[in-house]
């Protein structure tokens, strides 16, 4: 009969608690699917806030359950004492995320500049060097594509192509001859 008794006891009594580390979990898995099923409905400024956001909650789960093994503690006797804390880490860690790492994610729009347009120099460009220019009212480093000519300011030059942020040129004059 005792161990009737004892069986009875063991199974009514629930041994799941609704701890801080499964708090992180369910919000991560939660913020994570929100950010896979909204996907197509939120503007191209909202993307991956959710997913990132996420991961940081699922980070802080792990950190906790890590702690929690590491340390030998349990859940039942501290619960939620310290929960301001985890939500300053979270809110620190996804605010970092969100400044370094996802705009590492988003994909930009490519820039190409149109085959043989004109700019106008500003500053002399001598060969092997980088003077400025202004294309499409804008100023921008250019380099000179012969390595034996100079181009004078206030002149009338082509762009060939770009390489990063500055302008390959060729002068005008290259062009008339």
């Amino acid at each position: 009969m005792s161990s009737i008794a004892l069986l009875s006891q063991v199974t009514t009594n629930s041994s799941f608690v609704f701890t801080p580390p499964w708090f992180w979990l369910v919000a991560g898995v939660i913020l994570c699917l929100i950010e896979f099923l909204r996907r197509k409905v939120r503007a191209k400024k909202y993307k991956l806030i959710a997913l990132i956001m996420g991961v940081s909650a699922l980070i802080v789960s792990l950190i906790l359950w890590w702690l929690a093994i590491a340390w030998n503690f349990d859940w039942q006797y501290i619960m939620y004492e310290e929960f301001g804390l985890q939500i300053m880490f979270w809110m620190g860690m996804s605010t970092a995320s969100l400044i370094w790492l996802r705009p590492a994610f988003l994909q930009r729009k490519k820039f190409t500049i149109p085959q043989a347009t004109e700019a106008k120099t500003l500053t002399e460009i001598l060969p092997g060097e980088i003077g400025q220019v202004l294309y499409e009212g804008s100023f921008w480093q250019a380099r000179c594509a012969e390595h034996s000519g100079v181009i004078a300011p206030n002149q009338t030059v082509y762009i060939l192509r770009h390489e990063g942020n500055t302008l390959i040129v060729a002068s005008e004059t290259l062009f008339r001859e």
